[in-house]
């Protein structure tokens, strides 16, 4: 029986020492792992490292990312359509001041420089004589709306005699000479 409880009290003690080993490779492992990731984690350029933020990992890219599209979205949202446009204004509702804006628009075709020489000749506007008709740069809602409406629409064409078109100032023909079409794009 000794022999036999000496062989038992032998394996038993093999046994703990065995699972003593076992449980210190696992820790050591477990260990070299956790000092592994912290070592890759170092390694890594600062932009991309994760910051803790309330509870939360992110990494600074994000962050910048974020608040670039912010931003951009933002001056989108804001920034208001302008265009460079000229006309020429001839008062009066009539029908009559209408075809003689319609037979101006055909002597001129889409020429810039007929369209100033009209301009000065015909227009009843104050632009029209000292500008060639000019308005300058204006932004979306600073004109009449069916003013507005033609100038701002981006089907039509730039360089291209519009109209006429009727407001409460009379008839005019309009000639865009540029259009920031930004904000319109993002509102349709």
């Amino acid at each position: 029986m000794t022999t036999t409880m000496n062989n038992l009290i032998t394996s038993n003690f093999f046994l703990s020492v065995l699972a003593a080993a076992i449980a210190v490779a696992s820790a050591a492992r477990k260990e070299d792992g956790e000092r592994m990731a912290k070592a890759r984690e170092d390694s890594r350029p600062f932009y991309l490292r994760e910051v803790d933020v309330m509870g939360i990992p992110i990494q600074p890219t994000t962050i910048i990312l974020t608040v670039a599209c912010i931003i951009i979205l933002y001056r989108g949202l804001t920034k208001q359509s302008t265009a460079r446009a000229s006309h020429i204004l001839l008062d009066g509702s009539s029908d009559e001041t209408k075809a003689k804006l319609e037979k101006i628009k055909k002597e001129i075709g889409n020429d810039p420089k007929k369209f100033e020489e009209a301009a000065k000749k015909y227009s009843t506007c104050p632009s029209g004589k000292s500008a060639g008709g000019c308005l300058g740069t204006f932004a979306m809602g600073s004109m009449a709306p069916p003013f507005d409406k033609v100038v701002f629409d981006r089907k039509r064409e730039l360089g291209v005699v519009q109209g006429p078109v009727q407001t409460h100032f009379g008839w005019h023909l309009i000639l865009i000479h540029e259009r920031d079409d930004q904000r319109q794009l993002v509102v349709e």
